[in-house]
């Protein structure tokens, strides 16, 4: 029972962990490769460093988060219309958009209320909204 429970989560954060990393780098030459690569390496890193976590998914996003950071800082950018917003829209917008989590769990992942998740991602859908013509 308790390595059915083990498999059932690890591949849950899995999951959310792969949707993360191709929504923040995207395809690259056409494919997800490097953001699965970089998605295997996150999985390692919570995977090492999950058993002295109480909230798995708030340290599965900052091990993730990192990864992908370190990632963006030493490859060269492609356009992406997010990056235009400030850091936590951008992140709530990928988290409850791209990856769908909930506003509940998105604020637990971000240490924010919910109503700041909800806000956030007004106003991060107001400002990638087009213009009036």
């Amino acid at each position: 029972m308790r390595m059915e429970t083990a498999s059932t989560l690890r591949d849950a954060v899995h999951v959310l962990v792969v949707r993360y990393c191709r929504a923040r780098i995207g395809r690259r030459a056409g494919t997800y490769d490097t953001a699965d690569a970089v998605a295997k390496n996150c999985c390692l890193a919570i995977v090492a460093g999950a058993s002295d976590v109480p909230a798995l998914l708030a340290f599965a996003y900052d091990v993730t988060r990192g990864h992908v950071d370190d990632f963006h800082r030493t490859a060269a950018e492609l356009p992406n219309p997010l990056s235009g917003l400030p850091g936590q829209q951008r992140e709530i917008m990928v988290l409850r958009s791209l990856v769908g989590l909930s506003a509940d769990d998105t604020a637990l992942v971000l240490g924010c209320s919910v109503q700041a998740v909800r806000l956030g991602q007004h106003r991060a859908m107001t400002a990638l909204r087009p213009a009036p013509a």
